[in-house]
């Protein structure tokens, strides 16, 4: 899970006069909301909403590449989706609300079977707090929430996860006395089918092309096209927009007492 500056892009976004129009779109349809019945809300939101946030998905997937900000994989020939990180059936108040908004795949958005668990996973309308359990009626409430599920817009929450050379997403071990962040780890494990498979296999060949990579890079010649076309497939892992970017870097730390890897490592995040 790679870390989303959500707000900050969001206003990067808003900030283009072409998408000004959308946004204006977005106002209106959230303040239709207020004096409908919860029942004709979700009607509402049902019939109108992806037309309303489909341009914002087009943006953002623009700037970040056309991959699921929870799992990371790439979709090709494949939609992506808008995931309300919280559901709108259960907060209508950010139906139109950008900053709700996640780019999904179905794996993590809708119940797909994970054979790892053996159950089906996909977050869909599930969103689960932490004791006391008090769930937000309103946006100035949101503070007093404790998510379980975790969020890619939080940086806390993406540091949260490790990786293992098989490709296994795991807790970071640096948080392994914490209790509470097992919890959430384990069930976001699930809920977002974050160790699915087909993701893990895809990984585990990550881990060994990186340090394979990282071989033929310290057997060649310095100054040859070898070592550039490596350094330069590394930037490429390391993108935002490449498919399991922060499992790349955390392959990569692997390598981190060689200084060209730590040079790699130290490039700017978006």
């Amino acid at each position: 899970m790679r870390h989303i500056p959500l707000k900050k892009l969001i206003k990067q976004i808003f900030a283009d006069v072409d998408v000004v129009n959308h946004k204006k779109r977005l106002f209106k349809a959230h303040m239709k909301l207020p004096p409908k019945t919860s029942a004709d809300r979700q009607i509402y939101i049902r019939d109108n909403g992806t037309d309303k946030w489909s341009p914002i998905k087009d943006r953002l997937t623009a700037i970040l590449g056309n991959k699921c900000w929870y799992t990371e994989v790439e979709l090709v020939g494949a939609p992506l989706t808008i995931d309300h990180y919280r559901p709108s059936i259960k907060y209508w108040w950010l139906a139109f609300d950008a900053e709700n908004y996640r780019v999904s795949c179905p794996y993590a958005n809708s119940p797909k079977h994970n054979a790892e668990h053996g159950c089906a996973g996909g977050k869909g309308d599930n969103f689960p707090l932490l004791a006391p359990g008090m769930r937000a009626t309103g946006k100035n409430r949101i503070k007093v929430e404790r998510p379980v599920i975790l969020d890619p817009c939080s940086q806390e929450d993406c540091n949260l996860i490790a990786f293992q050379v098989d490709g296994r997403p795991i807790l970071n071990p640096a948080y392994a006395a914490d209790l509470i962040t097992t919890r959430r780890v384990d069930e976001s494990m699930i809920l977002l089918n974050l160790d699915h498979p087909d993701f893990n296999s895809k990984r585990e060949q990550l881990y060994h092309k990186i340090a394979e990579d990282v071989t033929i890079y310290e057997d060649s010649a310095g100054g040859s096209t070898t070592r550039t076309t490596i350094r330069t497939r590394m930037e490429h892992r390391l993108s935002i927009k490449a498919e399991f970017s922060s499992a790349a870097r955390f392959y990569l730390n692997l390598h981190r007492h060689l200084d060209w890897v730590e040079d790699l490592l130290q490039m700017e995040e978006v």
